[in-house]
């Protein structure tokens, strides 16, 4: 049986290969540099980043203020916006842009075949955000993409983090996204910092917890 995935740092139990966890939150440091942290994974692990709204050079350097070392052996981010940095320290594989679903998929197949190549085998994968598909792109094909995507990171035992802003759709776009996923964890901002309740991780405390968002 492969490992579950750790989340070094986290008030966040193990979670079993071939889960994607949707994360809901506002578009804030918090939620974002969660997200971050829950795929930097150990030195054995691959991450791809599906960037649909910010320069693979930004999403780079916010990754590694939390705390990731990236390098191109086990990094890649695939760029809907469009970046010509050299000194990205990953993978970059450009998309013509966010509307582009199926060149996301033939670009995430050519990374992970990549990676397993070169012997990478546990692969962590994030898509920041669903909501910027949705904003090129209706429910249903949009759906359609984040059901694939879940399917094809479960088949490889890999774990998915997929970010979405509730503040940008109605409860029921959300609700429908949240069905194609494994797992759920909600963000909010407190007087006192950051907080997360998580749903669908087992062994995992429903109450809200704070966690650090402090970056190096």
């Amino acid at each position: 049986m492969t490992d579950a995935y750790e989340f070094e740092g986290l008030p966040l139990g193990s979670i079993r290969p071939g889960t994607t966890v949707l994360v809901v939150g506002p578009s804030h440091a918090g939620t974002r540099h969660l997200s971050f942290r829950m795929l930097s994974g150990p030195p054995d692990e691959g991450s791809i980043l599906v960037s649909t709204n910010q320069r693979a050079g930004r999403i780079a350097d916010d990754w590694a203020r939390s705390g990731f070392r990236l390098d191109e052996d086990r990094a890649a981010i695939l760029d809907c916006v469009g970046d010509d940095d050299q000194s990205v320290p990953a993978q970059v594989l450009p998309v013509s842009g966010p509307s582009d679903l199926t060149g996301i998929g033939m670009r995430y197949s050519d990374v992970y075949r990549t990676f397993r190549e070169s012997g990478v085998d546990r692969v962590r994968t994030g898509l920041f955000s669903v909501s910027t598909l949705l904003s090129f792109g209706d429910l249903k094909t949009v759906s359609r993409f984040v059901h694939t995507l879940v399917g094809r990171i479960d088949a490889v035992d890999g774990v998915g983090v997929f970010s979405i802003d509730p503040g940008m759709h109605d409860d029921q776009t959300v609700s429908t996204i949240t069905q194609f996923c494994s797992a759920r964890i909600d963000v909010r901002e407190t007087e006192s910092g950051q907080e997360l309740r998580t749903r669908g991780i087992p062994d995992q405390p429903r109450e809200w917890q704070s966690f650090d968002v402090q970056t190096e």
